[in-house]
């Protein structure tokens, strides 16, 4: 990637999260600190060193008015089941989390984060994630919108934090002894082993494309781009490498379908900011070697 124009000002929203720590330090590589915003600096991955500023700030509440070039907006609440519970809260955070920060700064290009699960918006969470999307194309003087498929991995210095809901996190603390036995949430789907079907997508690659949409300074203003690897898996493949990769034969149960789980999430092309460099493999080694640490 080459460096960043000088002067060039971007603003990080979720920085200190699972994501938004891989995409400072990305764009920190390319030669940009940017200002970065989180709800929670004290319980996080540490991005000192790659951001300009860190403020604490929750994106529903009053914030101050400041232009940027580039906006990144991660800042959101992901879990499917939570979302079940609590629609009120997601619908908070996520709709009105974006309309808030779209009315406080401006900017050249908004970049936002949304989720696959709005091809098939049964969660709270994933209904969330396309109103904003709706929003953003109306408020947002430029836009790109991805949607982004199953993150997994890590660059072995950030992680995931909160509650582990996502499968290959949860199969990482297996293997690693953290948990007695791993739980697949339905296998009555009609798929080819009766469990969901997802495309994954390594973190490092996902970071990557977003600072690409970022140096490109071409917005997509369209409808919106996937970030995926193109590669689907069953939650049993998934499973069955993680067991490769560990060398741990962990115990594997099933459950009812969980809430607001489509059968299937795959890719129906790929954003041309995506670059896949990383395996399934890498993404289960990095998450298992991240649980032993």
């Amino acid at each position: 990637m080459r460096g960043l124009d000088v002067g060039m000002k971007v603003l990080v929203t979720g920085a200190t999260g699972y994501i938004g720590a891989h995409v400072v330090k990305a764009l920190n590589r390319v030669g940009v600190k940017p200002d970065c915003i989180d709800i929670d600096i004290e319980n996080r991955n540490n991005i000192d060193q790659y951001c300009n500023k860190l403020l604490e700030y929750d994106v529903t509440e009053k914030l101050w008015h400041e232009h940027y070039d580039v906006i990144i907006h991660l800042a959101g609440l992901v879990q499917v089941g939570e979302s079940m519970t609590k629609p009120t809260q997601y619908y908070e955070t996520n709709l009105m989390g974006t309309i808030n920060v779209l009315r406080h700064f401006q900017c050249e290009h908004f970049i936002f984060a949304s989720t696959a699960g709005c091809f098939d918006p049964i969660s709270p969470y994933a209904k969330s994630k396309l109103a904003a999307e709706d929003v953003i194309r109306q408020l947002a003087k430029n836009h790109t919108i991805f949607r982004f498929f199953n993150v997994a991995g890590n660059n072995g210095e950030f992680r995931q934090l909160g509650p582990s809901t996502h499968l290959i996190r949860v199969a990482a603390e297996v293997a690693a002894g953290k948990r007695d036995k791993m739980v697949v949430f339905g296998n009555d789907y009609l798929t080819q082993d009766g469990t969901c079907i997802r495309d994954y997508v390594h973190v490092m690659d996902l970071a990557d494309a977003i600072v690409s949409a970022t140096l490109d300074k071409t917005p997509d203003n369209d409808g919106y781009q996937c970030i995926g690897s193109n590669r689907t898996f069953t939650n049993l493949q998934v499973l069955d490498i993680m067991k490769n990769v560990s060398g741990k034969d962990f115990a594997v149960e099933f459950g009812p379908r969980r809430l607001g789980d489509p059968a299937e999430l795959t890719v129906e092309s790929t954003s041309k900011y995506v670059n896949v460099k990383h395996t399934i493999e890498d993404m289960c080694r990095s998450a298992y070697e991240m649980e032993l640490k």
